[in-house]
């Protein structure tokens, strides 16, 4: 007796076909649903007496025109800083003390003979106009202190860093963290942080502008989570001038964190902008300025390490 199943008629086959790939879509969308649910906690882990060392570089490159006048002013700086964390308190907040430990700077009018300056180079090298800048090389101004989630609490200024000190605690845009949301995220949800910085009228007047720094988790990849920054200005701005000053603020870029170390692990940001009469009636300046930074070993260590 022949116990072999019966050939498959044309619509047996089409049915067992349709039933194996439902089941692969059921298959797949359960697996998106799990990735969908996966959520972390994004927090700053800062643990007492540690030095997280950074590179940082600036480009910035500003076109001028006025009538037959055209103008090209490129720029560029590159630092070696670290932060060193002083302590933590009962409730994770932490005090961070930042310091520039060598800053490299070159600028230069359109074909004009290029200024040069390396703090690693002496105050006896230094040009005239780069010695303030020098002086604050080595040396901690600040003292910040930090809540887990990344939000500026208070500054204090050592070795005469007061004014810097208020300066970082009334304008937000100095914050050099990203503020993060109380509660965990998935990845492509969003979250925002509002907040008002100021521009200059004129030498004694300042008016406040509202900017909102818009926030979204792009992808999570093992520890790292991937964010997307795009920042607005919500403030109507109808003087030219005062659009000059906010401008070098609207940072659009990404930023890897990593989520379990609690650190951020590098962020390359970007601004581009056209402003017109932003200098005096019918000149317009285009500006296009990138910025990166990333996490490196401590140099001390890497060095005994080699």
């Amino acid at each position: 007796m022949d116990d072999s199943p019966p050939p498959l008629t044309t619509k047996s086959r089409l049915r067992l076909r349709l039933t194996l790939c439902l089941v692969s879509l059921g298959f797949v969308a359960n697996s998106f649903g799990a990735a969908e649910q996966e959520a972390v906690r994004l927090i700053y882990k800062f643990q007492p007496n540690e030095s997280l060392h950074l590179e940082y570089k600036q480009d910035m490159t500003m076109d001028i025109r006025h009538a037959e006048l055209k103008r090209r002013m490129r720029s560029q700086t590159i630092a070696e800083k670290h932060l060193r964390v002083i302590s933590m308190d009962a409730d994770g907040n932490a005090l961070v003390e930042p310091v520039i430990d060598r800053t490299r700077m070159t600028s230069r009018q359109d074909e004009d003979t290029e200024s040069k300056f390396d703090s690693a180079e002496g105050a006896d090298n230094c040009p005239a106009e780069y010695r303030p800048l020098l002086a604050t090389v080595g040396k901690p101004l600040v003292r910040i202190k930090f809540a887990p989630n990344g939000k500026l609490l208070q500054a204090s200024g050592v070795n005469g860093g007061a004014a810097a000190a208020k300066d970082i605690e009334n304008d937000p845009t100095l914050n050099f963290l990203i503020v993060f949301p109380e509660q965990p995220v998935k990845a492509g949800e969003s979250w925002k942080d509002e907040f008002e910085t100021t521009v200059q009228l004129d030498r004694s007047l300042k008016q406040g502008v509202k900017l909102r720094r818009e926030y979204r988790l792009l992808k999570l990849d093992g520890s790292r989570a991937e964010i997307e920054l795009k920042t607005v200005c919500l403030t109507p701005l109808r003087d030219p001038k005062l659009e000059m000053q906010i401008t070098s603020r609207l940072l659009n870029g990404n930023i890897v964190f990593d989520h379990q170390l609690g650190q951020i692990v590098s962020r390359e940001m970007r601004v581009e902008s056209q402003v017109i009469n932003g200098i005096g009636p019918n000149t317009m300046v285009s500006t296009v300025m990138t910025q990166s930074e990333r996490s490196v070993p401590n140099p001390k260590l890497a060095k005994r390490d080699k």
